[in-house]
């Protein structure tokens, strides 16, 4: 970590609250400040957070571990607003705790229940990954060249399962240039070190290399109820080349991105190098429900914001 960040740690845990752990400040510092990781590994890193906040309170009644809790799932929500997947775990999360409390006075049992209920709720990230993957794994096939744009994780996993299965195909990814870094070049060196032929080819020349592709597939940060999404860039401008030589443009992410609760609509603009891709450009979003058309997302978000009332 970066003296800055340090720093910023610090501040953040005066502003908050005087009392906050220090370690808790920091490592919202830490979300707010990567830059390299995806929503879904970040949501868990926030779920943890505020799995190790429970463990290491020192409130003496009910009232005040539930106002800490309450503080620090709002600070861990505004950390990256973007990311919506961060808003429906944490909110989940103190949601938990909330109807738990009203059955539950007793603060030791209660937090002893709210630990395993974040461990819980990784878990369940984490198998929802593991079916996205296999759905996204399974659209590859034997002679495809794939391209993508920006880092995610989900997809480089997908990618590395059709290998597992067998299938031999090409990757291109564009360079994703922004401030110092090209997350494209991270993207090549994950599949390559999995034995997956990967060739950067820069932003400029996307247009033009396109028309070498099969499959378009990225990830994403989050999607919106009318069925686009939020994700790195240059995924707009892959997604419209995409368009123009009429090849599939494909999507990897859990339902956990969905903006089931409109968070992203209250913030006025998306997070620096992130930018919207509209749905008419999206053919599905690979999820572990399987894949979506984005027509689709509103009917979901609609029966899954139910549950949330």
């Amino acid at each position: 970590m970066t003296l800055r960040n340090i720093r910023l740690g610090f501040v953040i845990s005066y502003i908050l609250n005087k009392s906050m752990n220090p370690r808790m400040a920091e490592r919202i510092s830490e979300i707010k400040n990567d830059k390299v990781h995806g929503a879904g590994w970040l949501a868990q890193q926030a779920i943890n957070t505020l799995t190790l906040a429970i463990t290491e309170s020192r409130q003496k009644d009910v009232a005040g571990f539930i106002h800490e809790i309450k503080s620090l799932s709002e600070e861990l929500v505004k950390a990256r607003p973007s990311m919506v997947s961060i808003a429906n775990y944490i909110n989940q999360f103190s949601h938990d705790i909330r109807e738990r409390e009203e059955n539950n006075k007793d603060l030791k049992s209660l937090k002893a229940w709210a630990e395993a209920r974040g461990t819980e709720l990784v878990e369940l990230s984490e198998k929802a990954t593991e079916r996205v993957i296999e759905y996204g794994g399974g659209i590859i096939s034997t002679t495809d060249t794939i391209i993508s744009c920006s880092y995610s994780s989900t997809v480089c996993a997908s990618l590395e399962l059709a290998k597992d299965n067998e299938e031999k195909f090409h990757v291109m990814v564009a360079a994703s240039k922004f401030q110092d870094k090209a997350y494209g070049e991270i993207t090549a060196s994950e599949l390559k070190q999995h034995g997956i032929p990967a060739e950067v080819i820069s932003d400029e020349s996307m247009p033009s290399c396109i028309a070498r592709a099969d499959k378009a597939i990225i990830g994403a940060d989050s999607i919106l109820a009318d069925g686009s999404l939020i994700n790195g860039m240059p995924s707009l401008a892959l997604a419209q080349a995409a368009r123009e030589v009429d090849i599939p443009f494909f999507a990897v992410c859990e339902t956990a991105k969905f903006d089931i609760q409109g968070y992203i609509a209250r913030v006025p603009k998306l997070e620096s190098g992130l930018e919207k891709v509209p749905a008419n450009l999206i053919t599905g979003i690979i999820t572990e429900k399987g894949i979506m058309a984005p027509g689709m997302i509103k009917a979901y978000m609609a029966e899954m914001a139910r549950s949330f009332k």
